[in-house]
């Protein structure tokens, strides 16, 4: 069954469909009796009510409310409810004999916040910016932010149209949703946060 197939059975409402049916049967017996010109039109009216399909509306939990944002040249988008803010640091300070994404740690309002290159991470190639852009996420505190080249718009994309993204660096398919017909590759925000590779053990 297809997706939309599937929406389609969840909104249906099969007892009220089955009330028409009976109605209509009734209403076919009680027509035998009748002119014909009169029969006609209650099997018209039949009809139409057994063909009445109502319209499938887009549930809840099929739409995704995205900020889409740009590393590089290429177009990504993550879940509007794991972006707190944007920020533009004015001091980062770098952590030695880290892997390369580490772009290192910024006090964010008095919180030490890492700053990861999610384009080293991936393997996108990202030109210097004049003014170091980052994407903060996390739930309900900052978790970490993400250095970007730009931030476009918030957009509802549909979780059944998203395809499988293609040319993802490593094993790093996990932390992705999938891609949108226009090549929107769309974070998975839940994996991006429970990503161990994002965070820096401070006890070292």
């Amino acid at each position: 069954m297809s997706a939309a197939e599937n929406q389609l059975t969840k909104t249906f409402d099969w007892d009220a469909a089955k009330r028409r049916l009976e109605e209509s049967s009734k209403t076919l017996l009680d027509s035998e009796s009748l002119p014909s010109e009169q029969s006609a039109k209650i099997l018209d009216e039949r009809a139409r009510l057994l063909a009445r399909v109502p319209t499938p509306t887009l549930d809840n939990r099929e739409a995704l409310e995205v900020v889409r944002f740009r590393i590089g040249n290429e177009e990504f988008a993550i879940g509007s409810e794991f972006v707190l803010e944007l920020t533009f640091p004015n001091a980062i300070t770098p952590i030695p004999q880290l892997e390369p994404h580490f772009v290192g740690v910024t006090n964010l309002r008095g919180e030490v916040t890492t700053v990861i290159d999610l384009g080293k991470l991936l393997g996108i190639s990202v030109d210097e910016e004049p003014k170091l852009q980052a994407l903060v996420l996390g739930r309900d505190r900052p978790e970490f932010a993400i250095r970007v080249s730009g931030i476009d718009h918030v957009v509802a994309l549909r979780h059944d149209e998203l395809l499988e993204p293609m040319g993802v660096a490593g094993g790093y398919r996990d932390l992705m949703l999938g891609c949108s017909r226009d090549g929107l590759l769309v974070l998975d925000g839940e994996a991006l946060l429970e990503c161990e590779e994002l965070y820096v053990d401070q006890c070292e």
